[in-house]
């Protein structure tokens, strides 16, 4: 992916994390169960607090079916 840009902060990993499980329709509750962590794990993780390990972030990709870089590279705006 030359030209594209990482992320720069746990916050932007957690916006686009959040992005996602709304896209799936998915809530909180339901990725929590899915992924045998507390709720507020997940909210923490939305809103930049913690960043999930590895392992977590494979088990949200699955069940929200996107690629790693929907989360970890910066969308670029259309101008």
């Amino acid at each position: 992916m030359i030209g594209q840009k990482y992320i720069k902060n746990k916050k932007e990993l957690g916006k686009n994390l959040k992005k996602a499980r709304i896209k799936s329709g998915i809530s909180q509750d339901v990725v929590s169960k899915l992924t045998n962590l507390n709720r507020s794990s997940i909210s923490y993780y939305e809103n930049g607090v913690n960043i999930p390990n590895i392992f977590i972030l494979i088990k949200l990709i699955r069940i929200y079916k996107i690629n790693i870089d929907d989360l970890i590279f910066v969308k670029k705006q259309n101008r």
